[in-house]
């Protein structure tokens, strides 16, 4: 039996269901494969790590205040799927090296589904990863009614906002664990990955998110997951961040990665100014 609580959002446990069933189909196949298995571990507990960080979005900013439980319901339920292919995606990298996209192939998964068929649902999803432009220039999101954007858009952002809190945690606080899946290039401890590219350190000091093709090094693949801040979408979401020193625990792994201490402290900087400036909240 659900307690009281769950009993209020049916759908979201619905979901619980289908993310547990599409991660253990995968876990009996790559079991005895260290490194995919790893990685659907740390993705099945960075689902529910983003469900918990949404949770607070939902409760605490002002949009989704006085809302029916069941627009909260689906809120819930498009944040805990966002990666529902994830599971999919690395078994295809186990059995054949195939590269997808995972929130499109999300997206068209949860479409075949009569629970989840809902573009409250299916956008998000698709586009969490995406830059944010790709919502906007989507013909099916620019075919709805204004009301209908809106909810969408601010669904996205706290999908968005709440995998990265959840990402940035995780890196804080389990870097040992996981740099193997994270940094460009793991085996490789030279100097040379210490090393800032000029293009990825431009996108950072302008306060801009950077495409991931521009990451050659380690410090490079630190520096796109720091430019993430520059698509927070709610304040909440620093505030949060700031309550689990995010930041600096993300430039205690630049220091770990042996980038300069100055341009760490550069980095501390452009965080400080750009939170400031955008959120009026002081880090």
């Amino acid at each position: 039996m659900y307690g009281e609580n769950e009993m209020e959002y049916p759908l979201y446990e619905k979901a619980k269901i289908l993310l547990e069933n599409e991660y253990q189909n995968v876990f009996n196949i790559v079991k005895d494969s260290p490194y995919h298995k790893t990685f659907i571990d740390e993705k099945i507990r960075h689902s529910f790590q983003v469900s918990g960080a949404g949770n607070g979005i939902l409760a605490q900013e002002p949009y989704f205040q006085n809302k029916s439980d069941e627009f909260i319901d689906i809120c819930k339920t498009a944040i805990l799927l966002h990666d529902v292919y994830r599971f999919r995606e690395v078994l295809g990298w186990f059995e054949s090296g195939q590269k997808i996209d995972h929130g499109e192939k999300g997206a068209e998964l949860l479409s075949t589904l009569k629970d989840f068929n809902n573009i409250l649902i299916t956008l998000p999803v698709k586009h969490h990863g995406h830059m944010i432009e790709d919502l906007y220039n989507d013909a099916l999101y620019q075919s709805l009614d204004e009301k209908t954007k809106d909810e969408v858009k601010y669904i996205i952002f706290a999908v968005r906002d709440a995998d990265k809190i959840a990402n940035w945690n995780l890196l804080k606080n389990e870097w040992e664990k996981v740099e193997s899946i994270w940094l460009a290039n793991p085996d490789d401890f030279s100097l040379a990955q210490a090393k800032i590219s000029r293009w990825l350190w431009k996108y950072f000091i302008r306060q801009e998110v950077s495409p991931n093709r521009f990451r050659k090094t380690n410090a490079d693949t630190m520096i796109s997951v720091i430019c993430w801040l520059f698509d927070i979408n709610y304040d909440y979401s620093i505030f949060y961040a700031q309550k689990l020193n995010l930041f600096d625990g993300l430039c205690d792994i630049l220091k770990r990665l042996h980038v300069e201490d100055e341009e760490i402290e550069k980095v501390r900087s452009v965080i400080q100014d750009y939170v400031v400036k955008k959120f009026k909240i002081q880090i």
